[in-house]
């Protein structure tokens, strides 16, 4: 790769490369070069290994992929489509890229990998061309999205997708029969579960959760807020948590679903505005990260952390408070996924230069060196399994 390509700071690949180190850390991830500096991070592998989103060259934006082996990589964009292209999930190997490309007003879902390159996923039949993709199973074989499959303009209308290589995009219709837009955000593990919205005109929407015996089932909202309004934007790989927005009485709340519990709101952080929404869960559900609407306004949101045991806390807080972390002339604004294991976060903020970057942090803490047999308690038996070590040459 040229020098030139990817304006990366060696730090960052560092940042990338943290699970070897098992150190908490957090780094900027630069930007491409050519154009304004602006770079965004969508999701991360379930590994923390791979990061994708979009940065800015002289020629619009561009999907990348960030490896601690590539750096910042761009990944194409679609034949005749390209004004511009954005990445917007990976599947838990980080080899899977999806997300979509576009000129003007027409667009079209991409699937990529390292040996394939670029390929477009189509559209459903009618409408203009438009398709987007915003999710993809964690093992790369089912995509998700939303489509146009009838022009009533200006009505916006769209259909929620799910596409694989033997069966193609398939429409998944809608949760209630007089909605006429849904799409869909996140699949499990085999993509047999899926979540995302499905609404009316821009409003009285809800999530839904999909699952082939099912078809769309709508999971409703929290009654008393401004409007009927609800969002899946991500799931857990065994599809029994779903998180996103929801809108109690106090306005927009993040939540966590369960069939057991229905829709929890997870509250939001101190400030004007009452606004959180969730963006990604770890694989157990037990972490989530979002945004939280810190004082509105363009630039007001800033990035949260939620866990049953803390709460809904501001991310950088967390990682200057609890971790030590420098973050001198930052403001995390998303937090936008986070890994398998809930240690790996992603997201954008304003650089210390003023500039929106995307950023990545890494929770990972070195195992204490007294603990020799490894089990998260400092005790005598870590004592006698040394000596017995020693005495045995071992």
């Amino acid at each position: 790769m040229p020098r030139t390509a990817a304006r990366v700071s060696a730090a960052s690949l560092v940042a990338l490369a943290s699970s070897a180190l098992a150190q908490p850390s957090f780094r900027g991830l630069g930007d491409l070069s050519g154009g304004a500096f602006e770079s965004n991070a969508w999701r991360v592998s379930d590994d923390g290994a791979a990061i994708v989103g979009t940065a800015s060259i002289g020629s619009g934006s561009i999907a990348q992929r960030i490896t601690a082996i590539d750096g910042m990589a761009r990944l194409g964009r679609l034949a005749g489509l390209d004004g511009g292209s954005d990445a917007t999930a990976v599947s838990a190997t980080g080899r899977v890229v999806v997300g979509q490309s576009w000129l003007g007003a027409d667009s079209e879902a991409f699937l990529w990998t390292a040996d394939s390159g670029m390929i477009g996923l189509g559209d459903l039949a009618g409408g203009p061309h438009a398709s987007q993709a915003y999710g993809v199973s964690p093992d790369g074989s089912v995509v998700v999205g939303v489509a146009d499959f009838v022009n009533q303009w200006p009505v916006i209308t769209g259909q929620a997708f799910r596409w694989t290589a033997s069966g193609g995009m398939q429409g998944l219709g809608f949760a209630e029969a007089h909605h006429d837009y849904s799409s869909a955000s996140a699949a499990s593990a085999d993509g047999g579960v899926i979540t995302g919205i499905s609404f009316k005109n821009l409003s009285d929407g809800e999530a839904f959760i999909w699952t082939e015996a099912t078809g769309m089932v709508g999971l409703g909202d929290i009654s008393g807020g401004p409007d009927t309004y609800s969002l899946g934007s991500d799931i857990t790989p065994d599809g029994t948590v779903i998180v996103g927005c929801c809108s109690p009485a106090d306005g927009y709340e993040a939540f966590r679903w369960t069939q057991a519990t229905g829709m929890i709101p997870l509250g939001d952080l101190p400030g004007n505005d009452h606004y959180s929404y969730a963006s990604g869960v770890s694989a157990d559900g037990n972490v989530i990260v979002g945004a939280g609407d810190w004082d509105g306004g363009l630039g007001g949101a800033r990035a949260f952390i939620w866990d049953a045991d803390h709460g809904m806390r501001n991310l950088q807080s967390v990682l200057e408070n609890d971790y030590g972390l420098d973050l001198t002339g930052w403001t995390l604004l998303y937090a936008q996924d986070v890994s398998a294991d809930g240690l790996t976060i992603v997201g954008q903020g304003i650089n210390p230069n003023g500039d929106l970057e995307a950023w990545v942090a890494s929770l990972k803490q070195a195992p204490c060196p007294a603990d020799f047999n490894g089990d998260g308690v400092v005790n005598t038996i870590d004592v006698l399994g040394f000596l017995n070590a020693w005495v045995s040459g071992c």
